[in-house]
């Protein structure tokens, strides 16, 4: 385990082998990462988080907690997963995405899934609630409101199959 400086990592933190993390990191309680994951600089990662195997996490990455991160997935700088979000394997979150845990009214939903082998581009985000087919692919700075149900590339404001 490789741990920078200036980090805030809870006691009962889990991980696997083969970890490493950059430094003014803060990891709460409850939080779990597999084998050969890397944390850069920065990130935020509340209670509830759990990451899977083979994982990078770029700085300024945060974590709403409550949510699952599968294997082989890349999470770029600056983006957040919010509350309830489950990323599966294999995907690819591009710098500044955004997922997001509440409408408009202040209504929780969580439950946004962005299937597996799935690329996000960069400052996409993605309403609540939502389901992401596997394979798919989602625009830059699309907003995407309603769930892609097919995988294909989505893009535009709101997102719309191409």
């Amino acid at each position: 385990m490789e741990i920078g400086k200036y980090c805030d990592i809870a006691d009962d933190f889990k991980h696997g082998e083969n970890f490493k993390c950059g430094s003014f990191v803060k990891i709460a309680p409850d939080v779990i990462v597999g084998d050969n994951v890397t944390i850069e600089n920065y990130v935020l990662l509340k209670s509830g988080t759990r990451i899977g195997n083979n994982v990078f996490v770029d700085s300024y990455v945060r974590s709403s907690g409550n949510n699952k991160i599968g294997n082989d997935v890349t999470l770029r700088f600056g983006s957040t997963i919010a509350r309830e979000v489950i990323v599966e394997d294999g995907v690819f979150i591009s710098p500044n995405v955004m997922t997001i845990y509440s409408r408009h009214t202040g209504e929780k939903v969580g439950g946004t899934v962005i299937g597996a082998n799935s690329h996000i581009g960069t400052a996409a985000v993605i309403g609540a609630g939502i389901k992401i087919a596997p394979e798919t692919v989602i625009g830059s700075m699309a907003y995407v409101s309603k769930d892609c149900k097919e995988p294909g590339i989505y893009v535009g404001v709101p997102a719309k199959k191409k």
